[in-house]
């Protein structure tokens, strides 16, 4: 696994981002602790930066915080996603004293994203329209995909969160951060992203425990709201 990227997990050789009560002699000392019971002392390298606008704008989304010259190493898909820049590398339920189980599923993110104050929406775009024509006030829709454990080869399962970038029908226009990489509106074959459902989430994370390419696929899971306020992650 040493070598293995994810897109949302907390890589357990992560230097960084490792508990305080695990992190090993050689880890990179952050400014502060968030501490969460349950938990233990989270890593944040800045303070958190919500996002005004949930539009394409990187130079500007949380005033830059996603981008290189920042802190863009600190943050990953879950915070891209809610529009929320922890600096923590945040993981869904952990502000709330839920850590994802070994072999976790789709519906243990979705609990922990619940958790943070997440709205499970559908798993179509009618079901987005729906929700939308009820009127949900500010915020902005998510998708979620699930990458399952493959034990043969040693790659524990992952999650991703993509963003809807529009707050109006027909939701079309999607951005995304994968890991601690850049931000980027093309799904992982280099397409933009018009519905999370139907993007392309094959990407190669390897090498794997024989040093070859492992090649997973991201799942679709489901959509889920983000309320303009009351989300609270880390």
């Amino acid at each position: 696994m040493e070598h293995l990227k994810f897109s949302g997990r907390i890589h357990p050789n992560d230097k960084r981002h490792q508990l305080k009560e695990v992190a090993g002699t050689d880890h990179v000392i952050p400014p502060t602790y968030v501490y969460v019971p349950g938990i233990g002392n989270i890593p944040q390298f800045a303070p958190t930066v919500y996002g005004t606008s949930i539009a394409y704008d990187p130079p500007n989304n949380c005033q830059g915080y996603f981008m290189s010259y920042k802190f863009q190493p600190n943050n990953n898909c879950y915070a891209y996603g809610t529009n929320i820049c922890t600096n923590s590398f945040p993981q869904p339920g952990r502000k709330h004293g839920y850590s994802l189980p070994s072999g976790f599923t789709g519906a243990d993110v979705v609990k922990g994203a619940e958790l943070d104050g997440l709205q499970t929406i559908g798993t179509s775009l009618e079901d987005i329209e729906k929700h939308a024509a009820i009127g949900a006030g500010p915020g902005h829709y998510v998708g979620l995909m699930i990458s399952t454990p493959d034990t043969a080869n040693g790659w524990p399962g992952d999650y991703h969160w993509a963003r809807c970038n529009v707050a109006v029908s027909p939701f079309n226009s999607w951005s995304q951060k994968d890991g601690n990489d850049q931000v980027t509106n093309f799904d992982f074959a280099g397409n933009p992203i018009v519905l999370p459902e139907t993007a392309n989430w094959t990407v190669n994370q390897g090498p794997d425990s024989k040093g070859d390419d492992l090649v997973v696929i991201y799942d679709f899971y489901c959509y889920m709201w983000v309320p303009a306020t009351g989300v609270d992650i880390i």
